[in-house]
């Protein structure tokens, strides 16, 4: 208690003159990389450790096993982790700290709330894009087209992962949003052989960024977020929001932390509605907080479902307990299907 009352006394002096207050905290913050990284520095990492004197370290890609294995391990190096909400519900209490009740949720839409560990973040919009080169006047208009290779011919592409790529493939074969769930693999693994070499599993989002930028595929079910960016960098991409899919992130606190306390003050920190927006204007995931008001320059705003809603129609979202329940079997799945 009282090292406790000598550091407040040091913070508050520091604070009084304008400077950080001087901290031995060290988090490390894990996400999946590259301009979510840049992000989550920019809008999270520096202002907290500003105001707050806490240090960070980064990590990329989150990996749910590793965070499993050190856990279990009692030698946890990984303190905060973005991980999709269905990942992280299955860790909660096990893997990841239950949210301390100093932790102001107010602002979070409450959709987005679907365990007790996690502090939802961003939500990362799927949508059909294409090559506008490729169809000129006669354009993909809605969701099914990704399948119809021969009105609109050559490869298409998405990755390499289940979550949001069942969902993708199965709303592209007419499955209505709002009967997604449970996921129907056995159909999913139908339109993939349907597909067959028109499809490409694209192992990384730098690798849909890179296939985007290239111009080589005709659709692409995409990261509407890192397709932005792909845009800003002289990407020429049409959009179909058509039944556009919706899941979202939270981070969470890692257990076994040697900081909890600055834990879960930082997951107190991007609950509000700021840290949400500032987060937003570096990459177009949308926010959490209804209350977010991002500034968004060029056409951002055109790669976000919150500003698209009439052109999506019906819209699909994940089902976190469909995926806590069921991620195992829909892992092995994707893999059995995509491997051929």
């Amino acid at each position: 208690m009282k090292r406790k009352a000598a550091l407040s006394i040091t913070c508050l002096a520091a604070l009084l003159f304008g400077s950080a207050c001087s901290s031995s905290e060290q988090l490390v913050f894990v996400n999946y990389g590259g301009e979510s990284m840049t992000a989550a520095k920019q809008g999270w990492i520096e202002p907290f450790s500003k105001e707050t004197g806490v240090k960070f370290a980064t990590d990329s890609p989150s990996d749910p096993a590793k965070v499993k294995a050190m856990v279990e391990a009692g030698a946890t190096t990984w303190d905060i982790v973005d991980l999709d909400v269905g990942t992280g519900a299955k860790g909660c209490g096990t893997l990841f700290e239950k949210r301390s009740s100093e932790i102001d949720m107010s602002a979070i839409d409450p959709k987005y709330v679907t365990d007790d560990c996690g502090v939802p973040v961003m939500v990362q919009s799927m949508a059909l894009v294409y090559n506008p080169e490729k169809f000129g006047d006669d354009p993909p208009t809605k969701i099914t087209d990704f399948l119809d290779t021969q009105k609109y011919p050559g490869k298409r592409i998405t990755l390499n992962y289940p979550l949001q790529g069942l969902e993708g493939l199965l709303l592209a074969d007419g499955v209505n949003p709002e009967s997604l769930y449970p996921l129907d693999l056995d159909r999913a693994a139908a339109v993939v052989k349907r597909l067959g070499k028109n499809l490409s599993l694209l192992p990384t989002v730098a690798g849909q960024a890179e296939g985007l930028e290239s111009g080589d595929y005709a659709m692409c079910w995409c990261m509407m977020g890192r397709a932005a960016i792909s845009e800003e960098r002289g990407a020429k991409l049409g959009i179909v929001w058509h039944h556009a899919f919706s899941g979202w992130d939270a981070l969470y606190a890692v257990k076994g932390s040697k900081f909890p306390e600055a834990q879960q003050k930082f997951l107190n920190f991007v609950a509000t509605p700021k840290a949400q927006s500032d987060f937003t204007e570096v990459i177009p995931f949308g926010p959490t907080t209804p209350a977010s008001k991002p500034k968004l320059t060029g056409r951002r705003s055109n790669f976000l479902a919150q500003y698209n809603e009439q052109a999506i129609g019906t819209p699909a979202l994940m089902d976190p307990k469909w995926w806590k329940e069921n991620s195992d079997k829909a892992f092995a799945a994707w893999t059995a299907m995509t491997s051929g």
